[in-house]
Formats: structure tokens, sequence, C-alpha cells
């Protein structure tokens, strides 16, 4: 691929962490942040958002050590199923006034929580600030029980539009289907620096192309902690790199692109974000099938090796 199709230089950048906090890849939470620094906060305190110094304001009036987005295992009927299988749900962060009577905390309530599902995370008395989020995406797995396909779909389910993740089992690239999104794809293992070890691809660099062939997204996760372990305890993920364009490429005139006040993204970024969580979970899965089925094997072969020796010696075999 051409080098100029990457994001361009002249663009500024807005860098995106994806972090984990919890033991195990099924039940673990994936949460995104405004910066590194916001990142390591909330891993410093521990995901305690009502302590003291768990919690700074920046000039701009934003939050260090908040999450943007959190990102779980639905608890539905998918939940008792293969992990592979199961379905996924995203929160929203949103911060108001902790002041009831404030015009503000009212405004941002009618705007983002009003007549959806959201949870009370808790008050910041050092900022006089309450903590909520709110579902702002729920994510179906497409894959049928019995279902021999080798393509995996994901539908994400917004409230103004649904987007289809295609992942080609065969090919470097994952379909989106969307109005916004007319005929973009995320392509990965493009070549550029792939390495294999252990039977496995590290490069895991998609890429968000849109139709004119402009790169405006990447998530890398070359600096990921803890590469090779699928079960880690506080893992950097990767970084995501959304090109901050106030009207991005191809979709300057639509109306639907919002800006919220207590954040910074506006809503075609806050959709790649969510993408992106669809490619992390997809990848772990992935990843950690090929881990077991290795294991699975190894362990066959040795005990036909084990058997093939007791033919030889003229044992006898029990099965």
């Amino acid at each position: 691929m051409p080098q100029n199709n990457f994001i361009s230089e002249d663009v500024s950048i807005n860098n995106i962490p994806f972090y984990t906090n919890l033991t195990s890849i099924f039940n673990n939470s994936i949460y995104t942040f405004s910066s590194t620094e916001s990142m390591e906060l909330f891993r410093k305190t521990g995901n305690n958002l009502d302590k003291p110094s768990s919690i700074q304001r920046t000039d701009n009036f934003q939050y260090i050590g908040i999450p943007l987005f959190q990102c779980q295992l639905k608890k539905d009927p998918s939940y008792l199923l293969k992990r592979e299988r199961s379905n996924l749900i995203i929160y929203k962060y949103i911060v108001l006034p902790i002041d009831e009577n404030n015009g503000e905390r009212q405004q941002i309530m009618a705007e983002h929580l009003d007549n959806r599902e959201y949870k009370f995370i808790c008050n910041n008395e050092e900022h006089n600030i309450s903590i909520y989020k709110v579902v702002f995406s729920e994510i179906k797995n497409e894959m049928a029980l019995l279902s021999l396909s080798t393509h995996r779909k994901y539908t994400l389910k917004f409230r103004n539009d649904n987007i289809l993740m295609t992942f080609k089992s065969y090919d470097d690239y994952v379909e989106v289907d969307n109005s916004l999104f007319q005929n973009a794809k995320w392509i990965y293992h493009d070549n550029v620096g792939d390495i294999l070890r252990n039977d496995f691809y590290v490069d895991d660099n998609y890429k968000l192309m849109l139709q004119d062939e402009i790169i405006v997204s990447e998530f890398d996760n070359t600096e990921r902690s803890n590469k090779w372990k699928t079960d880690t305890l506080n893992e950097f993920m990767g970084l995501l790199k959304v090109a901050n364009n106030i009207k991005p490429p191809a979709f300057s005139s639509n109306e639907k692109i919002q800006y919220h006040d207590n954040n910074f993204l506006n809503d075609f970024n806050e959709k790649i974000i969510c993408m992106t969580f669809v490619l992390i979970t997809h990848r772990k899965y992935e990843d950690y099938s090929k881990i077991i089925t290795k294991r699975r094997n190894k362990r066959r072969n040795k005990r036909r090796n084990r058997i093939g020796l007791k033919l030889l010696s003229g044992e006898g075999v029990s099965f």
C-alpha cells in the first residue's frame, strides 16, 4: 500500500489507549481513555473514582483518570455459551456536576441519560462531580450455534443506526457495512513489519480505510504489555490513532455528527472506538482458540507416542 494513503502528518491525531484490568480473558472489561496519562492514573487508583486524588482536572475542563468507554460481556443467554459466541455491551462514561439544581447537569442528563439505560457509578466530592455510565452500543455476535461458516459477523447496535463488521477468514481485511462508512474496511497483516513468532503474527495494526482509500484510523498494539500472555493483570492492549478531523473525510455533510459538552470526540470517532473493541475481542478469542488447539494437539501427539512405544515393546494397549 502506498505510504501516502496513511493518516496524513498534517492532520491532528487523537491517541486513545485501551486497557484491561481483570485476570480472566473471558470475564474482563476493556476500557479506553483520553490519554495514556489518564489510563495510568486509573490503573494506579484501581478504579476507585470516588477516592481523593483518583481524578485530576485539566485546564480545558477534561478529567484525567475517568474512562471514556467500557466494553464487557453482555450477561444475556449468550453468556452461557462459548465465549467466541458471546455478545458484548459498551458503556460510555458521563460526568455531571454533583449539584442536582445545576443547569448544566440537567442539560447533560437530558442529552445523554434520559430515556436510556444507565448506571450511577459514584460521586467524587473532591471535584464535585457525579459519574455515570450509559449503554452506548450493544454488540451481537452473529455466529449461529452450529454454524460452519468461515466468516465471523458482529452487529454493533447504536441509537441512530447499526454497523455490521464481517471478518473474512482468508482475506486481510474486515468489511464495514454502514451508511456513514460506505465501502470502508479495516485492513491488517499488510506485510508491513509482520513478525512470526511461535506460529503467531504479532502485527495487529488494523487500519480503517475509507472508500477513497484514505486511512483515518490505526490500531497499534506493538507496545502491548505481556504480549504473549492472554490472561494478564493490568494490561495495556494497544493505542488507537484517530484522525482528529472536525469534518471527517467523505462525511463532511452528514448531520448526524454530534459534539458533546463533556468529551472531545465526535460520533464518527466514537463509532471507530466501538469497532476497535470488536477488533480486540475477536483477536483475543481467536488467539486463545489457537493456543487451546496447540495444547490439545500436543497432548494428543504425546498420547500417540506413548501408544506407539508400547506397541513396539509388545505391551498391551487399552483404549
